[in-house]
């Protein structure tokens, strides 16, 4: 598996390039505003084949050239349920949005099949209520947009936010091995044993 990061946008949010070594298939994880031409001369350099294009939740900073970018490399676009009407309506932020239309949903448990990598969709609200984590348990990786960062989750002092449903999230992901590496919508990549006191101490 190969990962590439592009930190994009007026806040530097992550969007992920993951091809699959086996196969040149790949995967998109985000659409940050300014991504465009960076993701689609990635996928040229690469010549991977994208198969999705999977927004992990609906703020602006993760979608904003979310449409565009689906356009350009012709793959569907997936995401959970409660992210639909956000998608299809997108409002706040300092960019404007095109509409997307989401045309795979994710939910808890889903299976996502790139070439011959496996991501397994884990529900992660708290953030946002759509939010999802996508886990890959073979290669040790999980992307989930704002759900975790070093030293820290994304804010619940926002819309749709929730203190109690982070929480919960964390633990959820205490039960993931020390050696999973955590690919965050900002900011450089972790593990869950780095995060591990921290987010038992939160947690209890």
């Amino acid at each position: 598996m190969r990962v590439q990061t592009f930190a994009c946008g007026p806040i530097a949010t992550n969007a992920f390039l993951v091809i699959d070594d086996a196969t040149n298939e790949a995967v998109i994880f985000d659409a940050p505003p300014e991504s465009l031409d960076v993701l689609t001369n990635a996928v040229r350099d690469e010549n991977a084949q994208v198969k999705l294009l999977v927004i992990t939740h609906h703020h602006w900073d993760h979608i904003g050239d979310g449409a565009v970018l689906a356009e350009a490399l012709n793959v569907p676009v997936a995401a959970h349920p409660a992210s639909v009407p956000y998608l299809e309506h997108p409002t706040g932020g300092p960019v404007a949005i095109a509409p997307m239309t989401v045309d795979r949903l994710l939910n808890e448990g889903d299976l996502v099949e790139i070439g011959s990598l496996t991501f397994q969709v884990l529900h992660t609200p708290g953030h946002a209520p759509g939010e999802i984590t996508l886990y890959a348990a073979e290669q040790s990786a999980m992307f989930g947009g704002d759900t975790l960062f070093p030293n820290g989750y994304g804010r619940t002092d926002i819309p749709g936010a929730s203190e109690d449903e982070t929480l919960a999230t964390l633990r959820r992901l205490l039960d993931l091995p020390d050696d999973v590496t955590v690919y965050p919508g900002h900011g450089l990549p972790t593990t869950i044993g780095a995060e591990r006191r921290w987010m038992e101490r939160l947690t209890r």
